[in-house]
């Protein structure tokens, strides 16, 4: 009611029992809502319609992954110290109780309990997935206090008054459920002018936050900060029925169940998003993690290691595969999976100017690659994206498997009316092999009649080519920082492609190396990661990413106002690199928080050990006057804090530099 009495007071007209029969998208972009009362013109439409959502979401030709669960509370008869408590103005705190897998929590003077049964007990209303029943609407559900017998013993023994007091009520309704139990909130590339806040787990203890934040993503054309965990875009056409349901039951099963670093769950694993490779690099030993629905090789075991990802927060058995990869990649040639990637392909007529109006560096020459940034009006790091040019008007993007529908959306909503070129996401039609290493060019050469020396396949080059027989386009760049290849092909072609690679990789010790490995080398190497150091709460220079970023090019971009004004300020902060003491059981993974004189001053953004260094490393937002190289730093790890040390950024030369450092010392030799 309050939340009504405050809408009307802002002009806001509210329709009770008023439900939408059809939604139709008019020429402009603006929406047409069917109702029985008549129907509705608005520039934007919000789907928030709790448990009907998934059926709203069909009338605009949307199919949201999302499902009622039974959730049940109890409400205690009145508790009588609760009775004198109230009269004094106490109350008792929130509980969450993780082992017993409840909360608890003052309803006036009673307690009132809400349990998470666990999967086996737990039920999800599968006939819904189509349609919720006409006429439901505030009912309830049939209540059975069987199902929660474990959780009652368990809050019996924390509580022991609630052994002595009656039930006064038990209510079981409808809770939605998306498969991650995380909601979806904004717009959908989809759909234009369309937007979600769906999913709710937890009810309107969510909505006046979020309320606020789509408000103003309306208003403002961007987010006042990050969200990415709750991008409606996360979801694609792999996330399908079966999916969902295996997942909810074990996201609601698992609900107050501790999160663990690097902790995987494996409910309705795989989809149909796995690679061509992933036969043969499971049999190889590959543990694998969940991205965007893919699976992708986190390290690989050997005989007698295990590939599982234990749930600790202590450096876990996987260290010693990972540093194998990482001696591998340093001093032989390793091949990894890196299907995963979203991929784009730009190309017709006004390309070159849409793409340069939407990153803030200059476009690369053809058969050139160059990394390049979105950014948001104020100036804020949207997206990350690899530009291969293959010709004139036509471009070949490459984006994290996690910012894929994230970064579609962007493009596609600043797509002009009537355009010539066309933007299509060709993710599940391409794969990825990385060739990596000391002995990588020396792979390659096996595979291809190309030239792939230094001087005829530079750093940042890319070229259609055949290798192994296959058509590929082979570009010269490593996350690693070291030298090597991706090699993007048809995705049909990546088990075969793989094979061939490692039967001419043999001869120099190749092998496979996983997400782990690339991710101590990239924080060594200073590589910048999505959604870790670069996302929507910090600016470029902030995040460092100034060589990047040309704020005076000729074409305008989106966000050149606001960077030609950073530019000449003052950092609130700066991304650092540094090494931390740890004990030698546990490294950071990024979100600790950093102190300073018992001061909370900032946060890590990224983390793991540094087996070049044999350290821990990690990057971190710091205030610009702990930014100096050698300032110590505390990173608090499992309630306790470390030193840390400022070092410089990047800690270790890519490949690229040194051979460039080398070329030109020999240049001066001679």
């Amino acid at each position: 009611m309050a939340y009504a009495k405050g809408a009307r007071l802002y002009g806001a007209t509210l329709l009770q029992d008023t439900p939408a029969v059809s939604t139709q998208q008019k020429p402009d972009g603006s929406w047409e809502v069917d109702t029985p009362s008549g129907k509705i013109n608005a520039k934007h439409v919000v789907n928030a319609a709790g448990f009907h959502a998934r059926e709203i979401g069909q009338l605009a030709g949307l199919d949201l992954p999302l499902v009622p669960i039974h959730h049940q509370y109890i409400v205690s008869a009145s508790v009588p110290f609760l009775e004198e408590w109230q009269k004094q103005g106490r109350k008792i705190p929130g509980i969450r109780d993780l082992r017993g897998s409840y909360y608890v929590r003052q309803e006036r003077t009673a307690l009132l309990i809400g349990p998470y049964e666990g999967v086996d007990k737990m039920k999800i209303q599968e006939d819904w997935y189509d349609a919720v029943p006409k006429g439901f609407g505030k009912e309830l559900y049939d209540h059975d206090l069987d199902r929660l017998d474990v959780a009652i013993e368990h809050v019996m023994d924390l509580l022991p008054t609630f052994q002595e007091t009656e039930i006064q009520s038990i209510v079981a309704g409808p809770i939605t459920y998306s498969p991650d139990i995380l909601p979806m909130v904004g717009p959908t590339y989809k759909l234009k002018n369309y937007w979600l806040a769906v999913g709710f787990g937890y009810g309107i203890i969510h909505s006046g936050g979020v309320g606020k934040f789509l408000a103003r993503w309306m208003m403002n054309g961007e987010p006042d900060y990050d969200l990415i965990e709750v991008d409606p875009d996360r979801y694609e056409s792999w996330c399908d029925r079966k999916f969902l349901m295996e997942k909810a039951r074990e996201s609601y099963g698992m609900n107050t169940a501790p999160g663990f670093p690097k902790e995987e769950r494996w409910a309705a694993r795989p989809t149909e998003r796995v690679s061509g490779a992933y036969e043969d690099t499971k049999a190889r030993g590959a543990a694998f993690g969940f991205h965007s629905g893919w699976e992708v090789p986190h390290f690989y075991a050997t005989q007698g290691e295990r590939t599982d990802t234990p749930v600790c927060h202590v450096r876990k058995h996987w260290h010693d595969a990972v540093g194998r990869e990482v001696d591998m990649i340093m001093n032989r040639v390793g091949v990894t999976d890196l299907t995963p990637f979203g991929k784009f392909m730009l190309e017709g007529p006004g390309a070159t100017k849409f793409l340069s109006s939407m990153v803030a560096n200059t476009l690369p020459k053809v058969n050139r690659v160059n990394i390049s940034h979105m950014l948001t009006p104020n100036g804020k790091v949207y997206a990350e994206l690899t530009i291969s040019r293959l010709g004139k008007d036509r471009y070949y993007l490459v984006t994290g498997a996690g910012s894929e529908g994230h970064d579609l959306r962007w493009l596609m909503q600043h797509m002009p009316e009537g355009a010539e070129f066309s933007l299509k996401n060709i993710t599940d039609n391409m794969g990825v092999l990385g060739v990596t290493g000391k002995y990588a060019r020396d792979v390659l050469a096996k595979l291809t009649d190309e030239p792939v020396a230094h001087e005829d396949f530079p750093f940042l080059e890319c070229r259609e080519m055949k290798v192994a027989g296959f058509d590929v386009q082979a570009t010269r760049i490593s996350y690693t920082g070291e030298l090597g290849w991706e090699i993007h092909h048809d995705r049909k072609d990546t088990g075969a492609l793989y094979r061939k690679i490692l039967a001419a990789g043999e001869e120099f010790g190749i092998g496979d190396y996983g997400t782990f490995a690339t991710n101590s080398l990239r924080i060594e190497k200073g590589f910048r990661g999505w959604a870790a150091e670069m996302n929507l709460d910090k600016n470029p220079y902030e995040a460092g990413l100034g060589p990047f970023i040309k704020p005076n090019k000729k074409t305008k971009f989106i966000g050149q106002e606001a960077c030609q004004k950073l530019v000449h300020e003052d950092p609130k902060c700066k991304l650092v690199a540094m090494t931390v003491d740890t004990n030698g059981l546990l490294d950071p993974e990024g979100n600790e928080t950093v102190w300073f004189n018992n001061k909370v001053v900032g946060n890590t953004t990224s983390g793991a050990w540094s087996y070049n260094s044999n350290t821990s490393i990690c990057m971190a937002y710091v205030p610009p006057h702990l930014s100096d190289l050698g300032t110590n730093v505390y990173v608090e790890l499992l309630g306790r804090r470390f030193k840390a040390t400022v070092v410089n950024d990047p800690m270790y030369e890519t490949e690229a530099t040194r051979t460039r450092n080398a070329l030109k010392q020999a240049a001066m030799e001679s």
